[in-house]
């Protein structure tokens, strides 16, 4: 049967024959679409043959290591913590009367991570290096960003206006003002 024959047969089915005819050839095709759209998304395994030193080892090798510089930052801080609360309570068995604001400072300091310490450290030392002194301005850790940046704002000491912001890299240490 020739391609005209095939034709001829189509143009004599009836109107229903002819919707359900069109409907699978449609079907075919949406069907032919979504099989060429997977296989040119689709992820392939690893060869075999693929170099070692291309895969990781343990895919969570990295974030262990993060969690585990997170939990010695907390214990050395805690061993800070401890032994500041024992030299202030030295201190304060020493003083008769008042209160020691210094104590109150180190409990302030306490509070701030390490990676605040970092980055308020950088922006000082990025301070000092415009305006040559600390004098008159305080540093203040505003946030810290998704990507691990922290946000410095100078203030002025005595009006608490923001002077500048600082955005920190703490892990390359590069500041830059914002």
């Amino acid at each position: 049967m020739s391609i005209c024959e095939k034709l001829i047969l189509i143009m004599k089915m009836n109107k229903s024959s002819k919707n359900i005819f069109m409907l699978a050839i449609i079907a075919l095709l949406i069907i032919g679409i979504a099989v060429a759209v997977y296989s040119h998304f689709k992820t392939e395994p690893i060869d075999a043959n693929t170099s070692k030193n291309d895969i990781l080892d343990d895919a969570n090798s990295g974030l262990e290591n993060f969690i585990n510089d997170i939990f010695d930052e907390n214990n050395i801080e805690n061993e800070e913590k401890n032994t500041e609360k024992a030299n202030t309570q030295v201190n304060n068995t020493q003083t008769a009367s008042g209160t020691n604001t210094s104590n109150d400072n180190k409990d302030i300091e306490n509070q701030i991570t390490p990676g605040e310490k970092k980055a308020l450290e950088f922006a000082k030392s990025e301070w000092k290096k415009k305006w040559g002194n600390l004098e008159g301005v305080s540093f203040n850790n505003e946030s810290i960003q998704s990507d691990g940046k922290y946000i410095i704002s100078i203030n002025d000491s005595k009006t608490t206006k923001v002077i500048r912001r600082y955005v920190v890299d703490t892990v390359t240490g590069v500041v830059e003002e914002q």
